[in-house]
Parts: C-alpha cells; structure tokens; sequence
C-alpha cells in the first residue's frame, strides 16, 4: 500500500528539481534590469512620440505573430533572448521604460531598437546617417535608470540590486551599422572600435557605482552575415566572402570589438572582484548555426536569406520593402528560418542563444551557474 506514496513522493520531488532548473523555482534574482538595441528592444521604439517617427513597420504584423500574434514592438516573429531569460529565472517579461504606468518591481527594460553605444550627436557629427535619430543611445539609456533609480530602490539603500541581475547590451552593432550604411570602408569604422568598446566598459562600470552586483554583458553578431549588410557590401570578388558567404573584413571588424570587449571585461572584474560580470556571446553561435543548421532544426538552404523580406535569393533583402510594410510576407515557417527581417534573428533561433547563455556554452559563466 506505501508503494504508490513513495512513487508520489519521488514525482514530487523531480517536478520541483525541474521547476529550479526551468525557472519555477526561488532563485538569487528578483528583477531583471535591461540596456541595448533591437535584440533586447520590448516595446521601447514603438511607444516613442509619434509625431518623431510615424509609421514604424515594427508595428505591423508579421512582427509579433509566432508567439505573441500581434506585434509587441520586439524586432522579431516572436520573443528575444531576454524574454527567454526572464522566464528561466521564472520572471515576468521585461516591460519597456516607456510603457508609463508599467510594474517595475520585477524589471524594467530601457533598450531601444537603433541604439548606438555612443551618442546621437556624436555620430552625427561624424556626417554618419543614424537610423532612427533620436536620443536612445547607452549614455541616454542611463540617464533613464539613474532617473528611476530613486523609484526602484525605495529606501533599500546600497543594498537595492543585491538580487538583480542586470543585461548590458548588445551595443556597438548600430555604430558599426551606421558607418557602413554611410558609405564608409570597414577601414574607416575601425579607428572608432576602441572607443565604442570603452563607452560600453565606462557603462557597465556605473552600473557597479549604481550598486550591481550580476552584470550580464553581450558581444555584438558577425555582421557580416546578416542579410542588410550582405546586401548593402555586396562585392563581385569571392574572396572578400568566407565559406558560409559572409563577408570577411566586415566579420574581422566585429571580432576586434569583441576581443577588445573581452578584455575591457576582464579589467573590471579585476577592479571589481565582489561583483560578478559575466560575459556572453551573440558571435558563436550565430556561427553555429550556419555550421550545422539542421542541428538547430533550422533550414541549411536559407540561413543568409531574410524569412520576412522581399527580392528574392540570394538574400531576399530590399532596402525599400522591408518586414511590416504592406507588400512584405513572412516565409511560411519561421521556426526553420535563422534570419528574420534582414538585421534580426528568428525567436527560433534566440530561444538556442538564450540557452547557451543560461546553461553554457556561449557564457562566462552561464547564468544558472550563479543564480542560487
């Protein structure tokens, strides 16, 4: 008669085991705190002041539809990485800064699609065409923390973030991205990677002022591989493309700022010994996934073709129908898709990325490692 008790007893006990793993149980984080660009983006942009940017096509559907099926301002068919954290750490989804009225007692998300690490004002002085102009860079995005500080912190003191975990980045893809579409040479932007690697080190470094305690900070893509860039840099000599058809120099620029990213990182942490920094890769595995797509369930014919997009191989990309706009369909099976709108990945293939930094190996430490 005890025997189906024991049995109970022993389900029980696996089903809580698997709820501390999958994000159903207690952990060291309450709230999640988020800095970046379009990969962290929940709603941000589109809740900006419409008289400054009418008819964003991020609005639109086929944005949003594979799992929310409405747009949510995310620059993807579904959800982000970010979203894919929360939920492991069995948080609610980050809500935007800009969703005024929002809970922030669990998070608040201030990244913005187009965000540069350096500033609006900065770039454009450079004669560099900045898409969307406004004010969302990292610097802005601090400004809104500090200025909300005071509301998430309530009294608690030195001790406000002891439980949060704070996401920094991506940022320096939209720098790189802006001298690019500018007709400037891969050439040009380099002299500037120092510079925007230590804007995003000075960052992460006010946050250990502000009192962070778990900082997650991300590398930026092989740019070279997305589907804009590809069609914006096409070039008729083959040698300029590796073997997966992306395109070398513009690879070798992304790689230094992650090296030198890296080493900035390992700076602060010897600065810094009682705050834990982790680091995290958006590069690796997106080269993964064009190493062994059917691994990742995805398709190995369309890896540099946009799912959401229009024109055709060999990247479906045009400047002038882009993802949202009326005339612009979604391919019929986004989950097999790596690329979604020319710059942004599938939630697919988020949803790989963001278990690689949750469990290894695309973390340093993975974040479940220092979660309880």
């Amino acid at each position: 008669m005890r025997t189906p008790h024991g049995a109970l007893l022993l389900l029980f006990i696996l089903a809580c085991l698997r709820g501390a793993y999958s994000g159903g149980g207690r952990s060291r984080f309450t709230s999640i705190i988020s800095f970046g660009d379009s990969y962290a983006d929940t709603g941000n942009l589109v809740m900006w002041a419409d008289p400054v940017l009418p008819g964003l096509p991020l609005k639109n559907l086929p944005y949003g539809e594979t799992f929310f099926g409405h747009p949510t301002g995310r620059a993807t068919d579904g959800r982000l990485v970010l979203d894919f954290i929360a939920e492991a750490l069995g948080l609610p989804s980050v809500p935007p800064y800009l969703a005024k009225g929002s809970n922030f007692s669990a998070g608040v998300n201030f990244a913005v699609v187009g965000a540069p690490a350096l500033n609006l004002t900065y770039l454009q002085g450079l004669n560099l065409t900045v898409n969307p102009p406004i004010n969302s860079s990292l610097h802005d995005q601090l400004a809104w923390f500090q200025k909300l500080k005071p509301s998430l912190c309530k009294g608690q003191g030195t001790d406000c973030f002891e439980s949060s975990l704070f996401v920094m980045g991506e940022f320096g893809g939209n720098d790189y991205i802006s001298f690019l579409l500018s007709n400037r040479t891969v050439e040009q932007a380099r002299p500037y990677v120092p510079q925007i690697v230590d804007s995003i080190s000075r960052g992460v470094e006010r946050l250990v002022q502000h009192g962070a305690k778990y900082i997650v900070v991300a590398d930026i893509f092989p740019i070279g591989c997305l589907p804009g860039a590809l069609t914006k840099l096409a070039n008729p000599n083959k040698v300029e493309y590796d073997r997966h058809g992306c395109l070398k120099r513009v690879n070798r620029l992304a790689r230094y700022h992650n090296s030198l990213l890296r080493q900035q990182i390992m700076m602060l942490r010897y600065k810094y010994p009682h705050t834990k920094i982790i680091v995290v890769e958006y590069y690796k595995p997106f080269l993964a996934f064009l190493d062994m797509p059917e691994h990742f369930g995805l398709n190995s014919s369309t890896t540099l073709l946009t799912c959401c997009g229009a024109g055709g191989p060999p990247y479906n990309y045009d400047f002038n129908a882009g993802c949202g706009l009326p005339s612009v369909t979604a391919c019929a099976n986004p989950y097999q898709a790596l690329q979604w709108d020319g710059f942004h990945l599938t939630e697919s293939a988020y949803r790989t990325v963001a278990d690689g930094w949750l469990h290894g190996p695309y973390a340093d430490p993975p974040i479940m490692h220092v979660m309880t």
